[in-house]
C-alpha cells in the first residue's frame, strides 16, 4: 500500500456517511490505506460502517469503534496516532470527494516531500441533496513562513476538510497531553493549523477543487452557545504560544471580531480567561486584513 490513509472521524453522520464512503469507494487511484473511527455514534452509522467493512475492496480498511464520544480533539488525535502511513487526510463524515482527490493528493505528495501539510481547494453543498452553494473557500497559505505565521496569530487559520498532514514532520506540539482539554472541541482544526505553523512546518496550498465540503447546522459557526468557549479558548492557546509581541498584537487584535461572530455569546469570553483584558487592542485588526490580503496578492502572482 501506499503512503497515504484517508482517516475519517465520525459521530453520527449516517444521513451522509454512506455517499462519502461510496466517494471513496469511486477513487480513480486506490493506492490509499482508509482508517474509520466511530465515536460512539447512537444512529445508523454503525451499520453502515459494519456493512461497507464486509465488503471486498481494493485497498486496507481499518474500523475503531470508541466505547464514549472522545470529542472532536481526542478523536482527531486517534486519527493521526492510528496512521501507520506517512501522511492523513483528515475527512468529515458528512462531506465528499471527487474521484480525483487520491490522485491529486499523492501527486502533491511526491512533488512536495519536505512540506508538512497540503490544503486542498474547498467546493460548498449543502443540505443531504449535495445542492451546490457556488462558494469556493480557499487558503490563504503562501509560501512564505514568516507570512504564514503572521496569517495564524489573526485571521486565517486554515481550512481542515480534506487536508493532508505528513504525519512524519507534525512534531509533538499537537499530540502533548498539555492540550487535553475538551474545551478545543469543534475548534481542532484552528489548533491543529496554529501548531503546524508555529512549528515552521511547511504549507501548500493545493489551487484544485476536489473536496466537497457540507454547511450544516452542526458546526461551530452556528452553534456559538456550544463553541463560543471552544473558540475562545483556542484564541488563548494562539496568545499563549506566540513567539513574540507583534504575534500576540495580531492574535489579540481578533478578540472583538471573534465576538462578534459569536453573537456576543458570553461563553467566548470565558474561553478567553484573562485574555480578555486586552480587547482594546481590537483597534489593530487592520493589520491582520492587510496581512491577509497580501496573501491573497501572493497566491494570486504565484
Amino acid at each position: 500500500m501506499g503512503d497515504l490513509t484517508l482517516g475519517i472521524l465520525t459521530f453520527n453522520d449516517g444521513e451522509y456517511l454512506q455517499k462519502l464512503l461510496n466517494s471513496i469507494e469511486n477513487q480513480g487511484d486506490k493506492d490509499f490505506k482508509l482508517l474509520i473511527i466511530n465515536n460512539c455514534s447512537t444512529d445508523l452509522s454503525q451499520s453502515i460502517i459494519d456493512k461497507f467493512n464486509k465488503l471486498m475492496h481494493d485497498y486496507d480498511v481499518k474500523v475503531l469503534n470508541n466505547p464514549k464520544n472522545y470529542g472532536s480533539f481526542l478523536g482527531t488525535k486517534q486519527l493521526i496516532l492510528g496512521t501507520t502511513t506517512s501522511h492523513l487526510s483528515i475527512i468529515h463524515g458528512d462531506d465528499l470527494l471527487k474521484s480525483n482527490y487520491v490522485e491529486i493528493a499523492k501527486s502533491y505528495m511526491d512533488l512536495y516531500s519536505d512540506h508538512c501539510a497540503f490544503n486542498f481547494d474547498l467546493e460548498e453543498i449543502e443540505g443531504s441533496e449535495e445542492i451546490l452553494t457556488g462558494n469556493k473557500i480557499k487558503s490563504n497559505w503562501t509560501n512564505f513562513g514568516i507570512i504564514n505565521r503572521l496569517l495564524v496569530c489573526g485571521l486565517n487559520p486554515g481550512v481542515m476538510p480534506g487536508a493532508v498532514i505528513n504525519i512524519n514532520k507534525l512534531g509533538d506540539n499537537y499530540l502533548n497531553d498539555k492540550f487535553n482539554n475538551f474545551t478545543l472541541n469543534g475548534t481542532e482544526d484552528i489548533f491543529l493549523w496554529q501548531q503546524i505553523i508555529r512549528s515552521s512546518g511547511k504549507v501548500k496550498r493545493v489551487p484544485f477543487v476536489t473536496y466537497f465540503y457540507r454547511r450544516h447546522s452542526g458546526q461551530v459557526s452556528r452553534n456559538f452557545n456550544i463553541y463560543g468557549m471552544s473558540l475562545g479558548f483556542a484564541r488563548r492557546v494562539n496568545f499563549l504560544t506566540a513567539k513574540n509581541r507583534f504575534e500576540k498584537l495580531l492574535c489579540v487584535s481578533e478578540i472583538s471580531y471573534e465576538f462578534s461572530t459569536v453573537n456576543s455569546h458570553e461563553s467566548y469570553l470565558n474561553g478567553l480567561g484573562n485574555l480578555v483584558k486586552y480587547r482594546r487592542f481590537s483597534k489593530f485588526r487592520f493589520i491582520n486584513i492587510l496581512i491577509r490580503r497580501s496573501a491573497n496578492l501572493l497566491n494570486y502572482l504565484t
